[in-house]
């Protein structure tokens, strides 16, 4: 059984599965293009079992049971999911908003600078 945690921020979060075998495990979070998190925990379980997946982010809890069949089958079907997401994807694309707006603030002050100076050095030149 795997519990998977994606397209969630900040990195802090929980994820509990039954206590079982262990077969991988994420030590930290995933950094994905969007500049979101992802996770997962893979364990092993006994067939026929109702295995319950935990995931506590921002002291939100959210909970995802499945009972397995008996049979294994040749495909995979996802029968229930959570996802985490919430207002924090926004607060990230502000964040990036601010930040290139603080760049483009410091180099037109850059440029100001740049101006004025160039400016005084040509009176001084003319004059004296």
């Amino acid at each position: 059984m795997a519990c998977l945690a994606r397209t969630f921020y900040p990195k802090n979060i929980s994820l509990d599965v039954p206590r079982s075998e262990i077969v991988y495990d994420l030590k930290a979070p995933l950094v994905t293009s969007e500049g979101m998190y992802s996770t997962m925990k893979v364990v092993g379980v006994e067939p026929d079992a109702e295995v319950t997946c935990k995931a506590m982010h921002k002291r939100n809890k959210t909970t995802a049971s499945i009972i397995l069949p008996e049979e294994k089958t040749e495909e995979f079907e996802t029968v229930n999911a959570c996802n985490i997401t919430d207002a924090s994807t926004k607060d990230v694309k502000m964040e990036k908003v601010n930040m290139l707006f603080m760049a483009v603030l410091g180099l037109r002050i850059l440029l100001a600078k740049s101006i004025a100076f160039n400016i005084i050095m040509s009176i001084k030149l003319f004059l004296f």
